[in-house]
């Protein structure tokens, strides 16, 4: 459980109590490049913890057509909260794009930790919040920014998973066809 707790810990400013209360409801998995960590319409409770490896979170349309919501780096975490919250199924696929070593963590477990402790609540605020944060960039750059501003604006923000992720699906997070971003990428370079 060493990244969730370095991650939740980091989010606390604090040590955490009570982490053995914890363990029943820890899982480590591996997952080959490729694998389904879970796919649409499926009951997830858990939030995962990324240890090694990178993840992307996509939707497909009714069309086929995949549509990256985000990737997911060493030490970041993702939680489907239409299980979470609102009690449905997943309405999104995860996906291996390395090989990955994700720690799983029941919710059920770590809201009982946070009704017990502050601190615990404190923390799940902190990366909570962080989220928030992201998604509202996300959210402001698919609605205001033309297609190459969304492209420099994801490499200045995340040179590291720029490097490691295919034009492709850079191209379905960016909400473009592989074709356009390499009409962009190519426009760039001139």
């Amino acid at each position: 459980m060493h990244q969730t707790r370095l991650l939740f810990e980091q989010a606390a400013a604090a040590p955490l109590p009570d982490w053995e209360q914890l363990a029943p409801a820890y899982r480590l998995g591996q997952y080959k490049k490729g694998a389904d960590i879970f796919a649409e319409g499926e009951w997830q409770p858990f939030v995962y913890v990324l240890r090694q490896g990178m993840v992307k979170l996509s939707y497909i349309n009714e069309q086929g057509e995949e549509w990256i919501k985000s990737f997911i780096g060493e030490g970041d975490f993702f939680a489907c909260p239409n299980v979470l919250v609102a009690g449905r199924k997943t309405d999104y696929s995860a996906i291996a794009l390395e090989d990955c070593l994700l720690e799983q963590l029941d919710y059920a477990s770590l809201r009982r930790l946070m009704l017990r402790h502050a601190v615990w609540q404190g923390a799940v605020l902190q990366l909570l919040e962080r989220h928030i944060v992201r998604k509202e960039q996300r959210e402001r750059e698919l609605l205001t920014m033309r297609p190459e501003e969304r492209y420099q604006s994801f490499l200045s923000s995340y040179p590291a998973i720029a490097e490691r992720i295919q034009q492709r699906d850079m191209a379905h997070y960016l909400g473009v066809t592989p074709e356009a971003l390499s009409r962009i990428r190519k426009r760039l370079r001139a």
